[in-house]
């Protein structure tokens, strides 16, 4: 380029061509991942610092009103809720009262399901133990018919698996009733599933301390 350097026009054009500031619904999302990759790499935060903040991010950006995060004990063979959004108190102490097994994590028998994605699974009312009934938000209407294959009901719920190195559940992200009562694109289901894809990275890094 000479002596001329950039001129003031070009650099003009690339500033505003490559801004920071957000122009549509995707690059927020990215901007809002990377800043939870940063609270979540940083251990000045504690974990439910960054799962509560992973939980509103996926309110504002996917619209589900309900989401609830999982994680395996790290000496024994038992999964427990951890962290929990939109619930009434008593739903939400229901939830943190409930424990799985290996069998619930992993057996199509208990809790019979339909994969969205390599790292993802969708539970239908129609599938949903009785037992369960209680913990969802609108035990009143967990019975709806499903008049179209759209219809999100209450009892459905979508899990997205956090894995570890070997490809085991540590823990999950739980979303349920998305404000528009329908089932979700096939792109929300593959922005979860790389949040979920983040969430593995952080805790093998944090050591699920």
């Amino acid at each position: 380029m000479g002596s001329e350097g950039i001129s003031p026009d070009l650099r003009r054009f690339l500033e505003s061509k490559y801004t920071l500031i957000p122009r549509d619904e995707g690059e927020r999302i990215v901007q809002n991942m990377m800043d939870l990759l940063v609270t979540g790499t940083d251990t000045k935060q504690t974990l439910q610092t960054f799962f509560d903040r992973t939980m509103r991010f996926i309110f504002r950006h996917f619209g589900f009103a309900e989401v609830a995060i999982g994680l395996k004990e790290m000496d024994a063979d038992v999964w427990r809720y951890v962290a929990a959004f939109g619930f009434r108190k008593e739903v939400e102490a229901e939830l943190f009262k409930t424990r799985y097994d290996r069998d619930d994590m992993y057996s199509q028998d208990r809790y019979p399901n339909i994969k969205t994605g390599r790292f993802s699974e969708l539970n239908v009312a129609e599938g949903l133990p009785e037992a369960e009934t209680g913990m969802y938000d609108r035990p009143f209407r967990w019975r709806s018919k499903r008049t179209s294959y759209e219809d999100f009901l209450p009892g459905d719920f979508l899990d997205f698996w956090i894995l570890d190195e070997k490809r085991e559940i540590i823990g999950w992200i739980e979303v349920s009733g998305p404000v528009d009562n329908k089932q979700p694109s096939r792109t929300t289901v593959r922005w979860l599933e790389l949040l979920a894809s983040m969430c593995s990275e952080i805790l093998r890094c944090r050591h699920l301390d």
